[in-house]
C-alpha cells in the first residue's frame, strides 16, 4: 500500500509523494485548474487511494462514467454476482443454517424462522388446493400480519401475483383493481366482509370472475392470552349488532378453514425460476397523481438485499427490526419485510398505522434498527426534546432509516444531538428512493454521515448508477458542481413497468440516453455533489413559474423550518393567477407546545421569508392543525392545491389595491 490514512492524516510512500508533487507542478505550469482540482480532489479523499478501495485517476465529471462513489466500496465487492433466483428460495438459503432464530414478532408471540417456512408452505398447498396456479393475480388487502407474509411468500413459491392494496382502499378504487387484474381470488380483513359483499352482490362482472373470497383476521396469529380477549371482544360486538357477521360458505372462506382444506395437497408446489417474472404488485404513493401498480420482480428484492449487503451496515443475525411500514407499500414489503429477514433479524410485526406510539413502541421493543418516514422521525424529536428523563439509554439502536420523503436537515441534526445525549453511537440515515426503484436507491451508512451534509440523501447502492440530466435537453450533467437537473438512475432492482396494460405510462417512464442506455426517469430535481452524495430538491411537477422565473418550493420549506423552532411542517403550493402565473401558498403546522403563540408564530415565518427573492416570497401563509398524508405517509399535495385552488384572490387584491 502507498497510500495510508490514519485517523486524520494521510500518509503517503516516497515514491508517491515525487509523484503527486511533480503532477502538481506540471499542472501549475500549464495552467491546468482542472487537473489541480482533480488532485486537491485527490487528496481529500483518501478511500480513492487505497489499494483496500475502488481507485480512480481519470474523471469526466460525468457521474454515470465516474460513479464517484465507488470510492466506498472495497475492490472486489462490485465484481460479484446477482441472484437469480426466486425470491423465497434466495430467503429459504440464506436463512436455513438457523431455523430456531426468530423471524416474525407479533404482540410478544415469537415465530422461528422454521415455523414461518411450515406455515409458508402450508399456505401454498392450500391456495393450489383452491385452484390458484402460476402467473394468477391473488388481491390482497391486509395490514402486516404473520399470514399476509405466509400468502406473500406462499405465492411466491407456487408462482402466482399478490397486488397488495391498503384496506383502507375505496370502494371505487377496489373494483378498479379487482376488474383490471381479473383475480378470482380476493384476500381481506374480516371487518371489510360488508364492503366486498355490497361489490359482489352489485357488480355482475366482478361476482362472475371471483371463486374465493379469503378473511384474515388480525387476531388469528396473537399469543393465546390475547387471542381469547379479542375473540370475546368480538362476539360481544357482534351481539349488540356493532359488528357485521362473516359470510360463510358459497365463495367465502376464513384462514383456519382455508389452511386446513389444503392439508391434503400432496402435488408439486414449487415454481421454476424465471428471469424478470413478476413477484408482487404495489400501488405508487399517487403524490401528484392517480397510484400506478408497479411490478416488482424477484430480481428487485434479492437484488436490494445483496447490494445493501455490499455496503456498509449493521445489520446482524438476532437484531431486532420495528417493522412500521406497512407491507402494501415498496418499502414496507421490499426494505422493511424482506430485506430485515433475509439478514436473520427478528421482525417486530406492527399491523396499526404507528406515528404518534412510535415512542412507546421503542421503548417496550427496544429494536436495534428502525426504517420510517419523516413523520415518524419527527414524533420521536418532538417526545425526545420534551421528555428529558425518558428512553435515557438509546445504546442498542444501530441504525435508524429515514425513507418515503425528505426530512429536513435541521430536524436530522436535532435528532442525531437528542440520539447522543442517550447513549446511542449512530446517526439517522437519509435515503433515496421510489417505488418504480425497488425502492431504495442510495443511502448514508455512518461513515458518511459523520459530513453532516445540508439535505444530503447518501450515496448510491452497489449496483445502482443515479446521475443529473438537463430537463429541456437530456443532456447529462456534470456533478459537483452545483448544477441541479432530472435525477435519473439505472438499478437493478427496477420494477418491470407498470401492471395492468399500462405500456405508454411504462414507456414515458425511461428514456434512452445518449450513451445508449436505458434510464429510469425519476421526475425528481436534484444535483450531485463531487463524493457521489444525492440532494433532491424538489419534483418536476411541484416546480413553481412566477413572473418568468422558475424555482423549487423546496428551499422555501427549509428555509422556514429549519429558522423558525415552533414550525413543526411546512410545504408550499402553486395557486394559478392570471397576472403572475402562480403564487406560492405556504402551509405550516406548530409544534404542540407553541399553540398558544400563533400569532406571533406567523409572523416570524412572513419575516423570514422576507429574506427570500421577492417572486419567492409566499402570498399566504396558512397554519393547519395536521398535514394532509397519503397511505405512504407522504404530504398529499393534491389536497393542498385543490385547497390552495379555492381561496379567495386576497393576495391579488392587495396587488390592486396597492397599485
Amino acid at each position: 500500500m502507498i497510500l495510508k490514512y490514519k485517523g486524520d492524516k494521510l500518509t503517503m510512500n516516497k515514491e508517491k509523494f515525487i509523484e503527486l508533487k511533480n503532477r502538481v507542478l506540471k499542472a501549475k505550469e500549464n495552467n491546468n485548474i482542472e487537473e489541480l482540482n482533480q488532485l486537491i480532489y485527490y487528496l481529500d479523499n483518501p478511500k480513492y487511494s487505497s489499494s483496500e478501495f475502488y481507485t480512480q485517476d481519470n474523471f469526466t465529471g460525468y457521474a454515470s462514467i465516474d460513479k464517484p462513489h465507488k470510492k466506498y466500496f472495497k475492490k472486489g465487492t462490485l465484481d460479484v454476482e446477482l441472484p437469480k433466483k426466486k425470491m423465497y428460495d434466495f430467503l429459504y438459503e440464506r436463512t436455513n443454517q438457523h431455523p430456531n432464530f426468530t423471524a416474525l414478532n407479533y404482540y410478544g408471540r415469537k415465530i422461528s424462522f422454521d415455523e414461518m417456512f411450515k406455515h409458508i408452505e402450508d399456505t401454498a398447498k392450500a391456495f393450489l388446493t383452491y385452484g390458484v396456479k402460476k402467473g394468477d393475480y391473488v388481491v390482497v388487502a391486509l395490514p402486516t400480519t404473520p399470514e399476509s407474509v405466509y400468502i406473500l411468500f406462499a405465492l411466491n413459491r407456487i408462482g402466482a401475483i399478490p397486488v397488495e392494496l391498503d384496506p383502507r382502499t375505496t370502494k371505487e378504487d377496489l373494483e378498479q383493481t379487482l376488474i383490471e387484474s381479473k383475480t378470482s381470488f380476493f384476500i381481506t380483513m374480516d371487518d371489510c366482509s360488508p364492503i366486498i359483499k355490497e361489490i359482489i352482490n352489485s357488480n355482475e362482472i366482478i361476482s362472475n370472475q371471483i371463486k374465493n373470497v379469503m378473511f384474515v383476521s388480525p387476531t388469528n396469529s396473537l399469543p393465546i392470552g390475547l387471542n381469547f380477549v379479542s375473540d370475546l371482544k368480538d362476539n360481544i360486538e357482534r351481539l349488540i349488532n356493532k359488528k357485521v357477521k362473516l359470510p360463510i360458505g358459497n365463495k367465502y372462506v376464513v384462514w383456519n378453514d382455508f389452511i386446513k382444506n389444503g392439508r391434503g395437497y400432496y402435488g408439486k408446489i414449487d415454481s421454476e425460476y424465471v428471469p424478470n417474472e413478476v413477484a408482487e404488485i404495489i400501488y405508487s404513493s399517487g403524490t401528484t397523481n392517480k397510484p400506478k401498480p408497479i411490478e416488482y420482480t424477484n430480481e428487485t428484492f434479492t437484488s436490494m438485499v445483496r447490494q445493501l449487503e455490499l455496503g456498509e451496515n449493521d445489520y446482524a443475525p438476532r437484531d431486532k427490526n420495528l417493522d412500521i411500514i406497512p407491507m402494501y407499500l415498496g418499502f414496507g414489503s421490499n426494505n422493511g419485510l424482506y430485506t430485515i429477514l433475509c439478514f436473520g433479524i427478528e421482525d417486530i410485526l406492527i399491523p396499526v398505522p404507528v406515528i404518534d406510539n412510535l415512542p412507546n413502541l421503542i421503548d417496550k421493543y427496544k429494536p436495534n434498527h428502525l426504517l420510517g418516514a419523516p413523520i415518524h422521525m419527527n414524533v420521536l424529536l418532538n417526545y425526545l426534546q420534551n421528555n428529558n428523563k425518558k428512553m435515557t439509554d438509546l445504546s442498542y439502536i444501530k441504525s435508524i432509516v429515514s425513507g418515503s420523503a425528505y426530512l429536513e436537515s435541521s430536524k436530522q441534526f436535532a435528532l442525531d444531538n437528542e440520539l447522543e445525549k442517550r447513549n446511542c453511537k449512530i446517526k439517522i440515515g437519509p435515503g433515496y428512493g421510489q417505488n418504480e426503484g425497488g425502492p431504495t436507491l442510495s443511502f448514508s451508512p455512518d461513515t458518511f454521515l459523520e459530513t453532516q451534509r445540508v439535505g444530503c440523501s447518501g450515496y448510491p447502492l452497489a449496483f445502482t448508477t443515479i446521475s443529473i440530466f438537463d430537463i429541456d435537453t437530456d443532456e447529462e450533467l456534470k456533478y459537483g458542481k452545483n448544477l441541479e437537473g432530472e435525477i435519473r438512475y439505472q438499478t437493478p432492482c427496477s420494477m418491470k413497468g407498470y401492471a395492468f396494460n399500462r405500456e405508454e405510462e411504462t414507456n414515458s417512464y425511461y428514456k434512452i440516453g445518449k450513451d445508449g442506455k436505458l434510464w429510469c426517469c425519476s421526475g425528481d430535481v436534484g444535483k450531485i455533489d463531487k463524493d457521489g452524495g444525492i440532494y433532491i430538491t424538489g419534483r418536476i411537477t411541484r416546480q413553481i413559474s412566477r413572473n418568468g422565473f422558475k424555482f423549487s418550493p423546496t428551499e422555501i420549506e427549509e428555509l422556514v423550518v429549519s429558522n423558525v423552532t415552533a414550525v413543526e411542517s411546512c410545504v408550499v403550493v402553486a395557486k394559478p393567477d392570471e397576472v403572475e402565473e402562480n403564487i406560492p401558498i405556504l402551509y405550516y403546522t406548530i409544534k404542540e407546545e407553541y399553540k398558544d403563540l400563533s400569532g406571533i408564530v406567523y409572523e416570524e415565518i412572513k419575516k423570514i421569508c422576507k429574506s427570500l427573492k421577492e417572486y419567492k416570497i409566499p402570498g399566504e401563509y396558512i397554519e393547519k392543525n395536521e398535514m394532509p398524508l397519503t397511505q405512504n405517509l407522504k404530504v398529499d399535495f393534491k389536497v393542498l392545491e385543490k385547497e390552495a385552488l379555492s381561496l379567495s384572490n386576497r393576495y391579488s387584491k392587495k396587488l390592486e389595491k396597492h397599485n
